[in-house]
């Protein structure tokens, strides 16, 4: 076989593995990610660094990812999420946007209230918390930091 045919036998297989991985992920998550999860959603002022698949934690550990985030009609996003069925949050349940780490990925950790009942699909969160914006507390300290440079040096 000359060079040529080999190199475009070995460049269709690769390919044809490509496709076949790709499907298998798609039929996967198409079986899995309909059936088993329900949505809710939670208003934030603003939720700076938080994307379109973040993850959703409780208690520290991933149990969901954010679907969507839309401006609504008093410029606050409203994120829809979802999580398995068996993993049920309590009406007076609140979310907060996090990050991990000082310059880490945003996610959402939920904080599971007292209540006995049940947010059903399509609920709708009430005690939210903004994402805290990091640029803000850096010139918060730097404009601090200066201010007692000036104070020292006056007294």
């Amino acid at each position: 076989m000359k060079s040529e045919t080999k190199e475009l036998v070995a460049g269709a297989l690769a390919f044809f593995a490509a496709v076949v991985v790709f499907y298998l992920i798609g039929a996967t998550s198409a079986v899995h990610g309909v059936s088993d999860t329900y949505t809710l959603r939670a208003r934030f002022n603003q939720t700076e660094g938080l994307i379109v698949g973040s993850d959703i934690r409780l208690a520290g550990i991933p149990v969901g990812r954010v679907i969507s985030q839309e401006l609504d009609n008093y410029y606050g996003v409203v994120v829809t999420f979802s999580l398995p069925k068996n993993i049920l949050i309590p009406e007076d349940s609140g979310a907060a946007v996090q990050s991990s780490g000082l310059i880490g990925t945003k996610y959402i950790e939920l904080q599971p209230g007292g209540s006995e009942e049940m947010l059903p699909d399509g609920g709708f969160i009430e005690f939210t918390q903004d994402s805290p914006n990091l640029q803000n507390l850096l010139d918060k300290v730097i404009s601090m930091a200066k201010a007692n440079r000036q104070k020292n040096k006056s007294q």
